[in-house]
C-alpha cells in the first residue's frame, strides 16, 4: 500500500507541474498577443489613434532635435518642462530616421516593453511565482476595457498607457517600481558581514541611480511628487509609526536605511520644484459638499470608467459580459486584500509592494477629493497595478494551498483577455475612414503649395503630425481671434519668427466662418479656397497670427 501511495503522489505532483506549464505557456502565448498588437499600433496605426494632445509630443520631439536641447527654449510647455521624457529619447531616433511619428512609435514601444519588463522584476523581485508574475502581467495588458472614442476611433485604455501616458507616466511608474523593488530590499533582513561588503557597492550605485531618476523626473513638475514620491513617503511614515508601537520603542538600526532612502527621494523631489518647469495653475479647496460629492459620486465612477465600465448595453451582449467581469475582479481583489492582509498569509515583500501601490492610488484620490484639480479617469490608472498585483499574490498564495483555485484564477484571466481582444483591439485594429476630411485639407495645401496653415488647437497639431511634418501648422485658441495659443507649440511657427508675408491657410470649422470673417477690417485679405463636410480652408497672401 505505501508504495502505491507514494506513486500516486508523485503522479499527481507531474499532473500539477503539467498542468501548471500548460497554463503558464497559454499565457505568455496571450502576453505575446497583446505585445504585438501594441508594437502594431505602435508602428502602424499612430496616427489613426493619436489626437493633438499626443501628437504635440513628437512635434516635441522634433524641436528638441533641431535646437539639440532636452528643453528647447523655443517650446512652449504646457503643465509641465520635461527634462526626462518619451520626446527626448524619439528625438535621437528622430536624428536618424527623420520621420517624427515613427520616433515616437518605436520611443513608446521601448518605454511600455521597460515598463512591463521592470513590472515582472519587481514582482519577481517581492517573491511571486512565476505563474503569478506572467498571470499579473497579463492582468495589467488585458484587464482594462473599452477605451476612448477619437474621431470615431477607438483607442483602448491600455493604448493609452502606450500612447499618452508613455510620454506623461510611464516613465514616472518604471521609477515607482524600481523604487519600491530598492525599498523592500532595504527592509529585508540584514545579510552577513561577507556578502554585505559584495552587495554595498551595488546598493549605494542603485540608491544613487534611483535618486537620480526620481530627480530627473520632479524638474518636470508635480506629477513624480505624487505618483512617486509622495506616496512612499506616506506609507514610510506609517510604518515607522506602528512597527515602533506608536513611537515608544526603538527600531534597529538598518532599518532607518530605507527611512534615508525615502528621505533622499524627497529630498531631490524638492530641490526639483526650485526649477521653473511648469506653468502655475492655481488650485482650491473644495467646498465640504464639493468632498462629499466627489467621494461618493464622482471619483467612484471615474476609477469604473478607467478599468472601462460604460454601461449602455443589454445584459445579454458581449459589452454586458465584459463589464460584469470586471466587476467580478473588483469584488475578486477586495476578498483577496481582505484575506491576504486579515489573515496575515502574505509575505513581506508582496504586503509592502500592495502598500505602496495603495498608497499610490489612495493619495491620488485624497489630492481629487480635496482641491478643485481636474477630475478625469485616467489619473486613477494606479488602480490597474493594485488589481494586477493582488491577483498575482492571490496565484502566488493559492498555488500551495489551494492549487484548483488557483489555477480557476488564471483559467479566468485568460478567458478574459480572449474576450478582450475581439470586444476592444479587434476595433481597434480595425482603421476607420475617420481622417478623410484632414486628409482632403492636406491635399488641398499640397496643391497650392502651402506649407504654413493655422487651425485651432485640437485639429493643428494633429494635422502636422499626419504630414509627419511636412505641413508647419500652428494653432490658436479661437480661429476667429487670430493669436498664438500658448499651449504645446513652437515660437518659431508664428509672425515676429516668420514673414508677414508668405502663403498662409486657415482652417476653419465651417460653423466658425461667420466670425472668422467679420475680424477683418478688410475681409478680401483672406479668400475661401476649399471647403468640405467639415472644414473650410482660407487662404492668404499674408500670415496674420502675431506670436503674443
Amino acid at each position: 500500500m505505501k508504495p502505491k501511495s507514494i506513486s500516486a503522489a508523485k503522479d499527481n505532483q507531474l499532473t500539477r507541474r503539467t498542468t501548471d506549464c500548460i497554463l503558464f505557456a497559454i499565457v505568455c502565448v496571450l502576453l505575446l498577443i497583446y505585445t504585438g498588437i501594441f508594437i502594431y499600433l505602435n508602428l502602424c496605426k499612430y496616427i489613426q489613434h493619436v489626437d493633438s494632445d499626443i501628437a504635440a509630443e513628437a512635434l516635441l520631439a522634433r524641436e528638441i532635435w533641431q535646437e539639440k536641447d532636452f528643453t528647447p527654449g523655443t517650446w512652449i510647455a504646457s503643465t509641465d518642462r520635461r527634462v526626462l521624457g518619451i520626446p527626448s529619447l524619439a528625438s535621437l531616433f528622430y536624428g536618424v530616421s527623420g520621420s517624427m511619428n515613427f520616433s515616437m512609435g518605436i520611443s513608446c514601444i521601448i518605454v511600455g516593453g521597460a515598463l512591463l519588463v521592470t513590472i515582472a522584476y519587481t514582482l519577481k523581485r517581492c517573491h511571486f511565482s512565476h505563474l503569478g508574475i506572467a498571470t499579473g502581467v497579463l492582468v495589467l495588458c488585458a484587464l482594462p476595457i473599452g477605451g476612448l472614442r477619437n474621431e470615431g476611433q477607438m483607442v483602448p485604455f491600455v493604448m493609452l498607457l502606450w500612447f499618452l501616458f508613455a510620454g506623461y507616466y510611464a516613465l514616472h511608474c518604471i521609477c515607482l517600481f524600481l523604487c519600491i523593488a530598492f525599498y523592500s530590499y532595504l527592509r529585508e533582513a540584514v545579510p552577513s558581514r561577507e556578502s554585505r561588503s559584495r552587495s554595498s557597492v551595488r546598493c549605494a550605485f542603485a540608491w544613487l541611480a534611483l535618486t537620480g531618476f526620481c530627480g530627473a523626473l520632479a524638474l518636470g513638475g508635480m506629477r513624480c511628487l505624487q505618483i512617486v514620491i509622495l506616496p512612499l513617503l506616506v506609507l514610510e511614515v506609517l510604518l515607522l509609526f506602528f512597527e515602533s508601537d506608536h513611537m515608544s520603542k526603538p527600531l534597529p538600526r538598518e532599518r532607518w536605511h530605507a527611512t534615508l532612502f525615502v528621505l533622499s527621494l524627497l529630498a531631490v523631489g524638492m530641490l526639483a520644484r526650485l526649477y521653473p518647469a511648469n506653468i502655475e495653475y492655481p488650485l482650491y479647496l473644495q467646498t465640504a459638499n464639493g468632498m462629499v460629492d466627489r467621494l461618493t459620486r464622482d471619483i467612484p465612477a471615474a476609477v469604473l470608467e478607467c478599468l472601462g465600465i460604460s454601461g449602455n448595453c443589454t445584459l445579454s451582449s458581449l459589452s454586458a459580459l465584459m463589464q460584469l467581469g470586471i466587476l467580478m475582479v473588483l469584488v475578486l481583489t477586495v476578498y483577496g486584500l481582505c484575506f491576504l492582509f486579515a489573515g496575515k498569509k502574505i509575505p513581506f515583500n508582496q504586503k509592502l509592494l500592495l502598500q505602496a501601490l495603495g498608497a499610490s492610488f489612495l493619495l491620488t484620490v485624497l489630492i481629487e477629493t480635496v482641491t478643485t484639480a481636474e477630475l478625469a479617469h485616467n489619473y486613477f490608472f494606479a488602480i490597474w497595478f493594485v488589481i494586477m498585483a493582488t491577483l498575482a499574490a492571490m496565484i502566488s498564495y493559492y498555488e500551495k494551498t489551494a492549487p484548483f483555485f488557483a489555477r480557476l484564477i488564471i483559467v479566468c484571466v485568460c478567458i478574459f483577455a480572449i474576450c478582450n481582444i475581439f470586444y476592444t483591439y479587434k476595433d481597434c485594429i480595425t482603421t476607420n475612414d475617420n481622417l478623410a476630411e484632414y486628409e482632403e485639407v492636406i491635399s488641398y495645401m499640397d496643391s497650392e503649395n502651402i506649407s504654413c496653415g493655422y487651425a485651432e488647437f485640437w485639429d493643428a497639431s494633429r494635422i502636422c503630425a499626419m504630414t509627419d511634418g511636412r505641413l508647419t501648422m500652428g494653432h490658436c485658441y479661437r480661429m476667429e481671434d487670430l493669436r498664438m495659443y500658448w499651449w504645446l507649440t513652437s515660437t518659431k511657427w508664428y509672425v515676429g519668427n516668420l514673414p508677414e508675408e508668405m502663403p498662409t491657410a486657415y482652417i476653419i470649422h465651417k460653423e466658425d466662418k461667420e466670425a472668422f470673417i467679420t475680424q477683418f477690417a478688410d475681409p478680401s485679405i483672406v479668400s475661401l479656397g476649399y471647403e468640405n463636410d467639415r472644414f473650410a480652408v482660407y487662404i492668404s497672401e499674408y500670415n496674420l497670427v502675431p506670436m503674443t
